[in-house]
């Protein structure tokens, strides 16, 4: 179990108000705020007697916004624990990165995900302050703290991604990556957002068409990103409650359809359970065996994980 590697949700806060992401959706709908934060007790009795492979984003909030941050980070470099940490960078004081850059270890890596340049990064992620971001990309690459810039292209700053490349570069950053978006599910989505042809997300049409129910004999399994021959291999995901889940897809797709993974009685959280108890629940080993085929996976998995093979 050492070499799983563990996908942690910190906190479902976050300061910006992306307008495609799950906690804005969840807001439209419910009109209020997720706003939990990982107990770090609970996570680090989790771990004890490992030194995991930890990865801070989430499918709602942004690692950074944890009221204890730090605190979670040392106590899980405490334990030996490499972390990577993947955060949009805005809102943070100078000496806020200084301090977690003491923490941290140069094995570690910090991916800021920045979609623009200065007139551009804030208009899908509302709120961000640019000159905040670039001050936390200075002193994290000063600090010798692997870094990684992420962006995502939109209609709006496709045609700023070799010049924020060339940025990128001038601010020490290791790695430029484009990440291409799986958000498109609306027509209003497309419409306002989407870039062109060449940058779209080629699992788009995909999911779509596995979504539409159509000849599944034309699909293949993808290697699901958290098994290996039936086994947890990687990725395995804690929210910001503390639920287990196979993924962040299967933690995702909780919000909107019951599975054997929606919460409830605590069957999977980490308070009340140990990984070892976890891992070896009958219904997590029957869920990671049904990967092994598309006719038994989950729907989820169906949906986010299955190939068009034609």
């Amino acid at each position: 179990m050492d070499k799983i590697r563990w996908h942690i949700e910190p906190t479902s806060k976050c300061i910006l108000e992306c307008p495609l992401c799950d906690r804005t959706w969840f807001y439209k709908k419910f009109k209020k705020r997720l706003n939990h934060e990982i107990d770090i007790n609970h996570l680090i009795n989790f771990f004890t007697g490992y030194s995991p492979h930890v990865v801070m984003c989430g499918n709602n909030g942004d690692p950074i916004y944890h009221s204890q941050f730090h605190l979670l980070c040392k106590k899980l470099k405490a334990i030996n624990c490499k972390l990577q940490i993947t955060t949009n960078g805005s809102g943070k004081t100078k000496d806020w990165w200084k301090n977690l850059c003491k923490i941290l270890s140069k094995t570690d890596t910090i991916t800021f995900s920045i979609d623009g340049l200065a007139n551009t990064n804030s208009i899908y992620r509302i709120n961000s302050k640019w000159d905040t971001v670039i001050d936390a990309i200075k002193i994290v690459t000063q600090h010798g703290i692997d870094t990684e810039w992420k962006f995502i292209p939109f209609k709006h700053n496709q045609h700023q991604i070799e010049s924020a490349r060339r940025l990128s570069k001038e601010l020490g950053v290791k790695r430029f990556e484009i990440e291409k978006s799986d958000r498109w599910w609306t027509d209003e989505a497309k419409q306002k957002y989407m870039p062109e042809e060449k940058y779209v997300n080629s699992s788009y049409k995909q999911q779509i068409a596995v979504t539409n129910e159509t000849d599944k004999k034309t699909f293949i399994k993808q290697k699901c990103m958290t098994a290996l021959n039936g086994d947890p291999d990687r990725d395995l995901y804690i929210d910001s409650e503390g639920n287990f889940y196979p993924c962040c897809f299967i933690g995702l797709y909780a919000f909107r359809y019951k599975s054997i993974f929606t919460p409830k009685n605590n069957e999977f959280n980490i308070k009340d359970n140990t990984m070892a108890q976890i891992l070896q629940n009958k219904k997590v080993k029957s869920f990671f065996e049904s990967t092994k085929s598309y006719e038994t996976a989950d729907k989820c998995c169906k949906i986010y994980c299955g190939v068009n093979n034609g």
